[in-house]
């Protein structure tokens, strides 16, 4: 344990022997000053010297920053005030900032559903795409993709144009299971069918899913919304 015995052993005065001439021993003053300096400079700690002696208590960094209070630990941050940054510590609990927290690396394994509470600025503060269940749109850019062959939608595409001549169009839908509440806007420029690679888009009328997205009409249009299972047209 830290030594919290006060240092009240002064260097002895000169007068005062090293070593005693009647038992060629050192000085009681001496050793008691030596062993004081044991102490002070960590003692049977191997040289640390503990936080109650002014040192850091550890013989490395990471032990360090936790003996001082600011280091990897498994307990909550209750603070960060001000204007600042953290790298190469470990927060584990909840982090409460009320200031602006800069974390010197990339911040993982954050659940936006259960973990995050506020305002979260998307455009300047985060990388990725914000899923719908979380108020985002699920994609990490929405623009105008017009397609003239068979398509993969990508996870960028929110607004599709058809404009494939010839033959119908098929696009391939990503997973209605990874994209639930992702809305899609299909628009037709050719008298081509669109439909989609699989059997998971359901009707405007409901009923069982089939491939039909669009008719092979100029200026036909439809948006499509993910349930989770399946693709479902909501608008025409």
């Amino acid at each position: 344990m830290p030594n919290t015995t006060p240092n009240i052993t002064k260097i002895p005065s000169a007068r005062v022997p090293l070593v005693e001439e009647n038992t060629n021993l050192i000085s009681r003053e001496w050793f008691r000053f030596f062993n004081n300096m044991y102490i002070i400079s960590g003692g049977a700690t191997l040289g640390i010297v503990q936080v109650a002696n002014g040192g850091t208590g550890a013989d490395n960094a990471a032990q360090a920053r936790a003996d001082l209070g600011a280091g990897t630990g498994n307990g909550d941050v209750v603070s960060v005030s001000g204007v600042g940054s953290v790298n190469g510590i470990t927060l584990t609990g909840t982090v409460t900032t009320t200031g602006d927290l800069t974390l010197g690396g990339v911040l993982a394994n954050v659940d936006l559903t259960t973990q995050t509470i506020g305002n979260l600025d998307v455009a300047t503060r985060a990388t990725g795409a914000l899923p719908t269940a979380n108020g985002g749109t699920g994609m990490a850019v929405t623009t105008i993709a017009t397609k003239t062959a068979d398509f993969t939608l990508a996870n960028t595409e929110g607004w599709v144009i058809n404009n494939k001549s010839g033959s119908t169009c098929v696009v391939t839908l990503p997973a209605a299971s990874f994209w639930g509440g992702r809305a899609v806007t299909f628009k037709n420029l050719q008298l081509q069918t669109l439909v989609s690679a699989s059997s998971n888009v359901v009707p405007l009328i409901g009923g069982a899913a089939g491939t039909a997205i669009l008719p092979g009409l100029v200026g036909a249009w439809a948006t499509v919304v993910s349930d989770g299972t399946n693709w479902v047209i909501m608008a025409s």
